[in-house]
């Protein structure tokens, strides 16, 4: 998702000892993941709600057959052919 390359990574980490200290590090990280988690986690329940609506599981399978019904003419028009 992110493209955070090694030297991002040890700036952010130098920065992080910097500002919040060597001893709070470890809490932080924690309560970060545990935010993005979370965070992560609404996403993914508002998009299947989205999905849910809209009928997603509808549309694919009407889009399957339509590419199957194009398939079978493609090889019945090569047959005949």
């Amino acid at each position: 998702m992110f493209q955070i390359g090694f030297l991002e990574i040890i700036i952010i980490l130098v920065l992080g000892l910097i500002i919040i200290g060597p001893n709070r590090i470890p809490v932080v990280v924690k309560a970060a993941l545990k935010f993005y988690k979370r965070i992560q986690k609404k996403f993914t329940n508002f998009k299947k709600d989205v999905e849910k609506e809209i009928g997603v599981d509808e549309l694919n399978k009407d889009i399957f057959n339509e590419l199957r019904m194009e398939e079978l003419e493609e090889t019945k028009e090569s047959e005949n052919d």
